[in-house]
């Protein structure tokens, strides 16, 4: 018996030291560089690792890229240039080296106590526009007045154009400050400098690629803006021929910490009803989720969303989030002014593309009214109704057609008009407005023709070509209103509303439209999730009566 127990003890050592053999092997396995990724009952080897392995992006591709992150700055039309075989001649090409950035987004020219902040340039030949061609430098400068009332100093300007080594330098003409308000010490204001250019003996004037300013002619420029003359593509020029084209222009959208995300994507959708094809916006500092919001607008529909880069023009540093947003809260009237950049920006790099520009933010919109429901029969409207207050007879054509300003706040101690819709549709259930418009001049918006416009304030156009076309139209509130989602400052406005729910006559494709946003976007809670809601906030309140009663 004990020989076959010391036997059975032998196999059972010898099947031991197997196994552990066997396991050791396993182990040795696994730590060498083959590693094993299991998935239920199959495995498998992998190699690699999930990084990016795109191949670096050629020159053309980074210049495109690098266009996009600094608009203004000619790169690629500055190395295709031709080189001078006279170097230190007269009006050499700048060097990529010796230019002075004054932040992301501008260039500076200093010439004694005045300081120019260069932030676009653009070629505008419009017919309507008297002195064209020319290119148009949008500016802050540090002198605030009317030309003639201040002494601005002589500056040139430097065109360079395609294959050509020699610039055409011409002085600069106009100062138009897009601020008739006053100034103060230590602001910029915001300013077109004008360059002319020689008119076109036949045919059509050639478009300059490039721009500078300096001080004296011959100088070597610092500053090097690209020539903007965005024209539209052949079948926007089809659709323009059959419909007046509209777009809105956005001011720098400073939303750090309130998230608007679902206010964008209702006005939006609203602006595309109405017949609005092109909305572009200015970042500043957004809530993630209206990132989010806008860059798949952007993404998915590019012909109808716009993102546009934006920095202040005094100098204040724009990366830093939560810092910009202060700057900008800090001084109202330094924020106020630099508003007019992208206001004009905006519309000098699309005022051939689209017929009318409207200068709007986003709880803004100009409301047809009664059996009118799109801008463009509005605008046909507007050429046959009379003025408010005003004579407009033998004006064959305006400016600007202009809308009376009606506040619609949220009232929210009143229960909800629209009892059947959520209260995510914010422009469907704010429907009470206050009983009395605004007059002609207070918080009106227009909307601006491209054929007259030559410098856009937020309200009116300051400038405008004086061509035979009149003084901005303000239409009566019998046709069309600015419906304005917000509260007035002057509260005793809020005093017996009125019901208005013209914009009811969009309910049901708006609402599919908006909701569809909200579920693509992953903004609208599952059943659990409101479950789980509620039973917190159940939670919560139980816990808040239990702490008042402990106190009592």
């Amino acid at each position: 018996m004990l020989g076959k127990h010391t036997r059975l003890f032998k196999i059972l050592f010898v099947i031991i030291f197997i196994k552990v053999f066997i396991l050791l092997v396993l182990l040795c396995v696994n730590s060498s560089d083959i590693h094993r990724v299991s998935r239920g009952r199959t495995s498998k080897f992998i190699n690699d690792l999930l990084i990016d392995r795109r191949q670096e992006p050629n020159l053309e591709e980074r210049l495109k890229l690098i266009r996009e992150e600094m608009p203004s700055f000619p790169l690629e039309e500055l190395l295709r240039r031709p080189r001078s075989v006279m170097p230190n001649q007269c009006g050499e090409a700048p060097d990529f080296m010796n230019i002075v950035y004054h932040n992301e987004y501008w260039q500076e020219l200093q010439i004694q106590n005045t300081s120019f902040y260069f932030f676009g340039a653009y070629y505008d030949d419009r017919k309507t526009v008297p002195k064209t061609p020319l290119v148009r430098l949008l500016t802050m400068i540090n002198l605030y007045g009317s030309e003639g009332e201040v002494d601005y100093p002589i500056v040139y300007c430097q065109l360079w154009y395609k294959n050509q080594v020699e610039p055409l330098i011409v002085e600069a003409i106009d100062h138009k400050i897009v601020w008739i308000w006053g100034g103060a010490s230590r602001r910029f204001f915001p300013t077109l400098i004008s360059c002319p250019l020689p008119k076109p003996k036949g045919g059509k004037a050639e478009v300059p690629e490039m721009v500078s300013l300096v001080a004296d002619r011959c100088d070597r420029a610092k500053n090097l803006l690209r020539v903007v003359h965005e024209l539209p593509e052949p079948s926007e020029v089809q659709q323009s021929k059959s419909a007046r084209r509209f777009m809105v222009c956005v001011k720098a959208m400073d939303f750090p910490y309130t998230d608007m995300s679902w206010r964008v994507i209702e006005w939006l959708e609203v602006l595309r009803m109405l017949g609005v094809d092109k909305v572009v916006f200015y970042d500043a500092q957004m809530h993630p989720n209206m990132t989010r919001v806008i860059n798949d607008y952007k993404t998915n529909e590019p012909h109808f969303v716009e993102l546009r880069p934006m920095s202040l023009g005094r100098g204040e540093p724009h990366s830093p989030r939560h810092f910009h947003h202060y700057a900008m809260s800090a001084d109202g009237f330094n924020r106020i002014l630099n508003e007019m950049i992208p206001y004009n920006d905006c519309f000098y790099r699309n005022m051939y593309k689209y017929d009318y520009v409207g200068i709007f933010d986003i709880d803004e919109v100009i409301m047809p009214l009664h059996n009118v429901t799109n801008w463009n029969d509005l605008i046909e409207l507007g050429y046959r109704v009379p003025d408010y207050e005003r004579d407009s007879k033998g004006c064959s054509d305006w400016a600007s057609f202009c809308f009376r300003n009606a506040y619609f706040p949220r009232y929210p101690d009143r229960p909800k008009v629209f009892k059947q819709l959520p209260s995510y549709y914010y422009m469907l259930q704010h429907v009470e407005r206050t009983a009395e418009h605004c007059d002609r001049y207070s918080a009106a918006k227009c909307l601006h023709s491209t054929k007259y416009a030559v410098g856009l304030h937020n309200h009116f156009p300051l400038y405008r070509a004086k061509t035979g076309e009149c003084e901005p139209k303000s239409i009566p509130i019998e046709y069309a209103q600015l419906q304005h989602y917000r509260e007035p400052d002057n509260k005793t406005r809020l005093i017996n509303p009125v019901t208005d729910d013209n914009i009811w006559r969009f309910q049901p494709q708006l609402q599919q439209r908006v909701y569809a946003k909200y579920e693509k976007l992953g903004f609208l809670p599952n059943i659990t999730q409101m479950q789980e809601a509620e039973e917190q906030r159940i939670l919560d309140d139980e816990q808040k009566l239990r702490e008042a009663i402990s106190l009592t």
